[in-house]
C-alpha cells in the first residue's frame, strides 16, 4: 500500500494566476475557491520525484484553474494554459515526460 501525504484545507489563489497556490506530491484538497477561476499550480515535472499527484476541488460551487509550472503543459493544452476543475471534482495528474502532465478527471 502506498501512503501519500495529504494536504488538506488549501485555498486557491484569489483572482487566479499561473503562480497559484502551490500543489505538492500526494493528495491536495482545495477547500476554498472563493471565486471562479481562482488557481493552484502543479510543481515542475523536474521537481517531482514521484510520477503523479491528486488534486481535489472540494469547493461548494466554484470551478478552479490548475496551472502547470512555467513552460509546461497539461494534456493537449498550450504551454502555461490552465486546466479547469469544476467544484467537487478530483483529478489525477500524471507526468508523462519532461514538461508534460496529463490529467484524469472524475465524471
Amino acid at each position: 500500500m502506498v501512503v501519500r501525504p495529504v494536504y488538506d484545507g488549501l485555498t486557491a489563489l484569489a483572482g487566479g494566476a499561473q503562480a497559484g497556490t502551490p500543489l505538492r506530491e500526494g493528495i491536495n484538497r482545495v477547500t476554498t475557491v472563493a471565486t471562479a477561476a481562482d488557481s493552484s499550480q502543479l510543481p515542475s515535472t523536474q521537481d517531482v520525484t514521484g510520477e503523479d499527484l491528486i488534486v481535489v476541488n472540494a469547493a461548494a460551487s466554484n470551478s478552479m484553474n490548475v496551472y502547470p509550472a512555467t513552460g509546461e503543459k497539461i494534456n493537449a493544452l498550450a504551454a502555461n494554459a490552465a486546466f479547469a476543475m469544476a467544484a467537487n471534482k478530483t483529478a489525477l495528474f500524471v507526468i508523462t515526460g519532461a514538461g508534460q502532465w496529463h490529467a484524469i478527471l472524475t465524471a
